[in-house]
């Protein structure tokens, strides 16, 4: 039997998006940077991406995210900070696989476990354009489909 592996980075960026509309936060989510990033932002900014990782068995793999956010400025980091750390709650949360929080019409969790000890940050990194960036990873187990 063929089994595809999980497009993680499409279900948490849906994911994330959703759940910050629901909790009425002002932010982009996207699995890419602007190729032209302006500054000031006029709206904060969260990019999320699929490291991969190896197959576990036939049905499941392991899966490492990284996430950056921007926002604010160099000298008022706050807004990056406080939504990195709402960031990291909700990537981080142990229950995500039950997908007890999945605003409609986001579809369950390709999520089976979080990994906590792939569960880091979030970091503050240096950055040339006058924004806060914060940088945090997440690990889990994922089930393909077939």
């Amino acid at each position: 039997m063929r089994v595809t592996p999980p497009d993680l980075e499409l279900w948490l960026t849906g994911y994330v998006r959703a759940l910050a509309a629901a909790e009425g936060l002002e932010v982009s989510v996207s699995n890419k940077e602007p190729p032209k990033l302006t500054v000031p932002m006029t709206r904060s900014l969260i990019v999320i991406r699929d490291d991969s990782g190896p197959r576990l068995s036939h049905v499941t793999f392991e899966r490492s995210i990284g996430a950056s956010v921007l926002a604010g400025t160099r000298l008022n980091d706050k807004p990056a900070n406080d939504l990195a750390l709402w960031l990291a709650g909700v990537l981080f949360d142990l229950d995500l696989p039950l997908g007890l929080d999945v605003p409609p019409p986001i579809s369950a969790p390709p999520i089976a476990a979080v990994d906590p000890s792939g569960c880091n940050g979030p970091y503050a990194v240096p950055e040339q354009l006058d924004v806060a960036r914060r940088y945090l990873t997440a690990q889990y187990v994922a089930a393909g489909s077939w």
